[in-house]
């Protein structure tokens, strides 16, 4: 073999130097603190299921045990929502373009009159009860055969940051007076100033009366306009409102606006308070449940809250409501009801029950309903007075129950 030439030591020199130098770089980088091993080791999330967890996030349980959205920014004014909604109540400064004037009077003093006579006998009333008897810690409050009636729901749980309302009615969209042809309007109108007659005097609206305000005319006014009404009147500022649904998990999620508005959602802000309100058209029958199954789920959750049942037709009593009459019996912690919720027995068996009012029988069209709490009143002798009207009219005889759990 040839001996080396004296360039040729030094390029091969030069190149065990430099193999060296790269050795070196390569190890003092794998141990480097600025690359973590964990950050390395991530897997990159196909775009696909980077939506499907995205969505995920979005969904949140009744419970309130699942992640929660982000808040609604706050406006600094009122919404499009508010400006709405104070036609609708008339707040507003001006009123409807296309509706005449003197029309337009008379339905505002229609909606002043009776408002101001619900406050005075059932609403203050009721607020300044439930501040003393109820005196509940819970964030969230569950109001089964609601109806549009959220002002019930408020006054009794005024301070809760999620409340959730079911009722068998489709919520609909809001209905802008503003948007409708003059014959609209005015046939709207006939139908609102009809349904503040029925809510002022009795309290709550009555069933018949709600389908008949989706079919009364083109303008389907559903619960979404008059829960609306209501938030106006108690001085919530309505921030956005989605439509909503049940996942199949038992969890709520919102749709996209152009899908289906049978069930909504309210993002509220009052006193600087932001505040979920969720209304869903549910079949609470036995059958209902039954044939959807995430409905059941929902209610297994939900009912673990405290829970309101007011003007429901007895239907808790009835043999075909029996899935969310158990539901609430084996879950909710504190139930605030009048003499249509769950029958006196059973309750009474589960949970501490302090009687307010007075209760003979049931109203005529429900007779032979709660005959156990028709006797309670007679034998229990702790019953407690009931400052106001609530519930169905009989005689002037009202009666409510509030079940705490043993």
């Amino acid at each position: 073999m040839r001996p080396f030439k004296p360039v040729q030591l030094v390029s091969i020199f030069n190149f065990l130097v430099a193999i060296a130098a790269l050795t070196i770089c390569l190890q003092w980088l794998t141990q480097s603190p600025t690359i973590a091993k964990s950050e390395k080791e991530l897997p990159r999330v196909p775009a696909e299921s980077a939506d499907l967890l995205a969505n995920e996030a979005r969904l949140v349980g009744a419970d309130q045990t699942r992640q929660q959205e982000p808040h609604f920014p706050q406006r600094s004014g009122p919404s499009s929502y508010d400006q709405v909604a104070a036609l609708l109540t008339g707040k507003a400064e001006l009123g409807p373009k296309n509706i005449d004037a003197q029309d337009w009077a008379n339905y505002v003093q229609l909606i002043q009159v009776n408002w101001e006579q619900y406050q005075q006998s059932i609403g203050q009333p009721m607020m300044a009860w439930s501040a003393t008897e109820i005196k509940d810690q819970h964030p969230t409050v569950f109001y089964p055969f609601s109806g549009p009636d959220f002002t019930t729901l408020y006054q009794m749980y005024p301070d809760k940051d999620y409340y959730v309302m079911a009722a068998l009615q489709r919520a609909q969209r809001l209905v802008d007076l503003n948007q409708l042809s003059p014959k609209a309007s005015a046939q709207t109108l006939e139908v609102l100033g009809s349904a503040w007659n029925s809510f002022g005097q009795y309290g709550y609206f009555i069933t018949e009366y709600l389908y008949k305000y989706l079919s009364q005319n083109n303008v389907k006014i559903g619960a979404t306009t008059l829960m609306s009404s209501f938030l106006q009147l108690h001085q919530f500022s309505i921030q956005k409102i989605v439509p909503i649904q049940i996942a199949d998990n038992g969890s709520i999620i919102e749709l996209h606006e152009d899908q289906n508005w049978d069930s909504v959602r309210f993002y509220l802000v009052k006193d600087g308070r932001e505040v979920k309100l969720d209304y869903l058209k549910m079949d609470l029958s036995n059958g209902g449940i039954l044939k959807t199954p995430k409905n059941n789920l929902f209610l297994k959750q939900v009912t673990t809250n405290p829970v309101l049942l007011k003007a429901a037709s007895h239907l808790p009593q009835h043999p075909n409501f029996t899935k969310v009459r158990d539901a609430i019996l084996e879950n909710a912690p504190v139930i605030v009801q009048d003499e249509t919720g769950i029958d006196y027995a059973p309750l009474n068996m589960r949970f501490d029950t302090t009687l307010y009012g007075e209760f003979n029988k049931a109203y005529r069209v429900f007779s032979g309903y709660n005959k156990d709490l028709a006797k309670a009143y007679v034998t229990r002798d702790d019953e407690k007075i009931l400052p106001f009207r609530v519930g169905y009219f009989k005689d002037g005889n009202y009666a409510l129950i509030v079940a705490r759990r043993k």
